[in-house]
């Protein structure tokens, strides 16, 4: 699997995790290969419980039992997401977690964020632009690191399939837990996960996501850089 551990600071890291299953194998494949001594000196894992679903108190439980496991500091969150006017449960339960993430870079002197978004999480978004014909930023969507107030967020696993990063747990015998939200078809990104990318898959491109994940760091590239490739072709 392509990690791409070179964003990564010298110094501490929260990793983010929800309990699905590319923010568990974010935090085994970051911190496996050193001693517990040194992954807990480097990274703390950090969840938000939204209170949103009835499943969420068990997750909370199974995040911090894999912190432990992982010998490295759990911080967590029990709150309770309430909208704001004109505000989205996915806008408010957003919100909650930048609060909290920013109390946890300023507590903790955390230099950095890690997530684990990875491969069909880019083009899933790239997807879901061109309906709001963004521009070449926005189309590009999801940055390896970006920087949001006082929190720099990295994302080492860009270049991974979901489901590599499934098999990576299945192999070492590890689990994770399924949001049952993530098969609601009303909601946009699971629409276009589920449906729209396995029907391109099988009828346009079968290395459809690869290839979006492709347009999408070009699209990243300095505008100049990006005339030269053309030119060049």
């Amino acid at each position: 699997m392509k990690v791409n551990r070179r964003i990564l600071p010298s110094g501490r890291i929260g990793l983010a995790v929800s309990g699905g299953s590319d923010s568990v194998a974010l935090a085994f494949l970051l911190t496996k290969g050193g001693t517990k001594r040194n992954a807990a000196k480097r990274f703390v894992v950090l969840h938000v419980d939204h209170g949103l679903r009835p499943e969420a108190k068990e997750e909370y439980r199974f995040v911090r039992a894999l912190a432990k496991r992982l010998g490295v500091p759990f911080k967590g969150l029990h709150a309770k997401v309430r909208p704001a006017k004109g505000e989205s449960v996915e806008m408010a339960a957003r919100r909650v977690r930048l609060a909290f993430f920013e109390k946890c870079v300023a507590s903790l002197g955390l230099d950095a964020i890690a997530t684990g978004h990875h491969m069909d999480d880019v083009a899933e978004t790239f997807l879901m632009r061109i309906r709001r014909a963004s521009g070449p930023e926005g189309l590009a969507g999801i940055k390896e690191t970006s920087q949001v107030g006082s929190i720099r967020f990295v994302r080492p696993l860009l270049g991974c399939r979901d489901a590599e990063l499934k098999d990576y747990l299945r192999k070492y015998g590890e689990e994770w837990r399924e949001d049952a939200t993530n098969g609601d078809l009303s909601i946009e990104r699971n629409k276009v996960r589920h449906k729209i990318i396995p029907y391109l898959e099988q009828t346009l491109d079968k290395d459809l996501v690869e290839h979006l994940y492709r347009i999408c760091g070009y699209l990243l590239k300095p505008l100049a850089e990006r005339n030269s490739q053309i030119r060049s072709m």
